[in-house]
């Protein structure tokens, strides 16, 4: 586990790397030739801690956890497609919505748990679940619903899946298979080189997909206050839809539902979809890595506030 001093270098990290997307000039472009092989091998390093879980700790077959995924990645997307319908919004803006509320959880979604003292292994649970369904949803909705609109290529849909998911998933296995076997040592180094080389990979995607975005705030300011409304609301919308709808199963199961379902993969939808998109669908994705790279900084401020009024409160019990 990265120590509390280590996490908090990390959010800081996260949160200067897209304050320096956007003012400094080029920086971008030197980054986004790697930027999809770090998404593939950040992949592989965010399942690396995993190894020595047992299987159902990894891979559920726990109802509570398809409720939770079947709602996040074709419920959700239904609701904002019939929202967005009444609402008469343009295609290209539902297409771009769909394109959020479609994809798998965010790979800190159980990070984020841990640190609101949540259920840190159904988010776990559901972040798994949910990546490696995301394809079917894209598929459905981009396919079959917005198909007009949008045209998926489906050789390329496949090929892209079987490069950013089953791969990684495959040598996740390998791996899994004979990690016990290996000294305890070794693979403890291993678990904490991954954790501080996912962070180092996340921000070489995150800067090398900023581009767009950076051109857009630059030539378009409007439409990018636009699409960064819409990507901070639908996190919250869907975040906060999720908890009502869940809180039958305790509050604590709604508020880990909540975090996985307000907290998206959109960079892996893109990697997912490129072909299927427009030019616009860059400068978006770039866009919605902003709450993304934020979300960690301010989270870790409120548990530190949190904590902070607790021990003001019951100072006997630290």
């Amino acid at each position: 586990m990265l120590s509390q001093i280590e996490r908090t270098i990390a959010c800081w990290l996260l949160a200067a790397t897209i304050v320096l997307g956007f003012l400094v000039p080029g920086l971008s472009e030197i980054f986004a030739p790697y930027a999809f092989v770090s998404l593939f091998v950040m992949i592989i390093l965010s399942l690396v801690p995993m190894a020595r879980l047992d299987v159902g700790q990894v891979f559920s077959i726990d109802m509570r956890i398809w409720t939770i995924v079947l709602w996040q990645l074709f419920v959700l997307p239904s609701i904002i497609l019939a929202a967005a319908t009444l609402l008469k919004l343009h295609s290209s803006i539902t297409a771009l919505m769909v394109v959020t509320a479609s994809a798998g959880s965010l790979f800190a979604s159980p990070t984020f748990a841990d640190l609101l003292k949540l259920n840190k292994q159904r988010a776990l649970q559901c972040m798994i679940l949910s990546t490696f369904m995301m394809p079917l949803s894209y598929l459905l909705f981009f396919s079959y619903v917005l198909h007009a609109e949008v045209g998926l290529d489906f050789i390329g849909f496949m090929h892209r899946c079987t490069t950013f998911l089953v791969l990684p998933v495959g040598l996740f296995l390998i791996y899994m298979a004979f990690v016990r076997t290996f000294p305890s040592a070794l693979v403890e180094t291993v678990e904490g080189a991954s954790r501080r080389l996912t962070i180092l990979t996340l921000i070489v995607f995150g800067l090398g997909i900023l581009g767009p975005a950076r051109d857009l705030i630059r030539h378009d300011p409007w439409h990018f206050f636009v699409y960064l409304a819409i990507v901070t609301a639908l996190g919250a919308g869907m975040a906060y839809l999720t908890a009502i709808v869940m809180f039958k199963h305790g509050i604590t199961d709604a508020l880990t539902a909540s975090i996985v379902s307000g907290f998206r993969n959109v960079g892996l939808g893109f990697a997912l979809l490129p072909a299927a998109m427009k030019e616009e669908t860059a400068a978006y994705v770039g866009i919605s890595q902003v709450p993304i790279f934020l979300a960690p900084l301010i989270v870790n401020y409120l548990v530190k506030a949190k904590r902070d009024e607790d021990i003001a409160l019951h100072p006997a019990a630290v």
